[in-house]
């Protein structure tokens, strides 16, 4: 079923308000019904979900368990869910809509606030977002690298307990190879005179 991306932007929206301002878990199942039936009627299949929500598990998992820790398990379970739903929503956006589409969209959200500002806030936000968008399958390849090289130097992901520390043990350099990856980008935007308006 074909949607306009400013649609799907829109209902992400609100629907990620509904998400955050839930606090009844069986609410939250509800919505979690209602994600996998708007995914399937948009095309993105739960395998293609299930691969992008693989490397983003670790940090929810982590997180939860602080939250139980610090404040109970209701909390860390509404946290978790919370979370998980957000990611999901967000993931079949992206899964189905295309990068033009994308960034044209935000554009056309954001055209008041740059007609009341002067500037091209509209266009730097659609780049970042872009920009994101277009990190998860790299994020997915630089996880599943590092982690053959963590298990290479003998670390073991067999069982819950061993599979978060060798999570750890792969996320501390995930994140400075995409920071890296990043810093990069930046200066390759820099060097394009990205943002630097030239008056003729």
């Amino acid at each position: 079923m074909k949607v306009p991306a400013i649609a799907k932007l829109i209902g992400l929206s609100i629907f990620s308000i509904s998400i955050v301002l839930t606090t009844d878990l069986r609410l939250l199942a509800g919505l979690g019904a209602l994600i996998i039936v708007l995914a399937v009627i948009l095309g993105a299949w739960p395998g293609r979900l299930l691969r992008m929500l693989v490397p983003a598990m670790p940090f929810l998992v982590i997180i939860a368990l602080f939250q139980w820790l610090i404040s109970g398990i209701d909390i860390a379970l509404l946290s978790f869910g919370r979370m998980l739903l957000l990611y999901v929503a967000g993931s079949i956006v992206t899964l189905t809509t295309t990068e033009a589409e994308f960034i044209k969209a935000v554009q056309m959200l954001l055209w008041p606030v740059d007609r009341l500002t002067g500037t091209r806030v509209g266009r730097d936000i659609a780049t970042m977002m872009m920009l994101a968008i277009a990190f998860l399958p790299i994020i997915k390849e630089e996880h599943d690298a590092i982690r053959l090289a963590q298990e290479a130097r003998g670390v073991s992901f067999d069982g819950p307990i061993r599979y978060l520390k060798g999570e750890i043990y792969t996320i501390i350099p995930l994140v400075n190879a995409v920071s890296a990856r990043a810093d990069r980008i930046a200066l390759a935007m820099e060097a394009r005179c990205y943002g630097i308006n030239i008056k003729r």
